[in-house]
């Protein structure tokens, strides 16, 4: 995605509107109200048939518990070899990330990197502490929504730097990922003739946010944790561009097999 400086007009304006709503809620503890209700991406993943996902050539297989609230218990991470979406081999890792849930907590262990993730009456990440295995912080993370539930800035601290704000904006064909001066924008369509195409988000099995390439999204968001529906509500559209659909036929919904160098896999 290309990345665009801005004036420091536009940057203010989003971190005045950011700093007004941590004003006007931090002095007491408001539950804020979705407006649209929440997205439960687990319950998408089974109804569609999703069992995994690579980046590139790492792929994770995901384990599921199925009950009255479904989640994700478990991970199988390897080096996959596919073709036209078919899996033709994995060499599976010798280890795997573990995740335990608590009642309003996550925890999360993968490649030396322990991340306790605290969690808002929505299941959100609220505050999120990453530490190494000798128990040193990597980093922390204070995470804002608005009222659709969407992620809205974040507050990222790293030993020995000064705190530093990620703020998202949402248009209806753009997000704009707004980092230290620098806009990434993450384009929602293209034009066709003289009218906007968008490819839905199907199952909402794309972390679109990823697809802005900030520097600062490998600490806000653990793309495991993604399908666990942490991270607010996902964007309801994919990338413009970059996209594969597998025809089911039959009248049955497509499938989307690639996003950029994301591939996507099916029971």
């Amino acid at each position: 995605m290309m990345k665009k400086k801005i004036s420091i007009n536009a940057i203010g304006r989003c971190l005045i509107t950011a700093f007004a709503l941590w004003f006007a809620t931090g002095c007491e503890d408001i539950t804020p109200v979705l407006t649209e209700g929440k997205v439960d991406i687990v319950e998408s993943l089974l109804d569609i048939g999703l069992k995994g996902y690579a980046i590139d050539s790492v792929y994770t297989e995901f384990e599921f518990y199925r009950g009255a609230t479904s989640r994700i218990t478990g991970f199988r991470k390897g080096i996959i070899r596919h073709e036209n979406g078919a899996v033709q081999s994995i060499q599976w890792s010798s280890t795997s990330p573990t995740v335990v849930y608590g009642g309003s907590y996550i925890h999360y262990s993968h490649e030396g990197i322990q991340s306790d993730i605290m969690l808002n009456a929505y299941g959100f990440a609220d505050d999120v502490t990453n530490r190494h295995s000798d128990g040193s912080l990597q980093s922390r993370m204070v995470y804002t929504y608005d009222a659709a539930g969407r992620l809205l800035y974040v507050r990222v601290e790293r030993p020995g730097l000064e705190p530093v704000y990620e703020a998202y904006e949402y248009g209806d064909d753009a997000i704009l990922i707004i980092e230290e001066g620098i806009v990434y924008p993450i384009p929602l369509s293209v034009r066709d003739g003289n009218s906007t195409v968008k490819q839905e988000n199907a199952g909402y099995i794309c972390d679109v946010l990823r697809f802005g390439t900030s520097p600062l999204t490998r600490y806000i968001i653990i793309p495991d944790l993604y399908y666990q529906g942490i991270y607010g509500t996902p964007v309801k559209y994919l990338p413009a561009g970059m996209i594969e659909v597998r025809d089911s036929g039959n009248g049955v919904q497509s499938a989307i097999t690639r996003v950029g160098n994301s591939h996507f896999f099916y029971h």
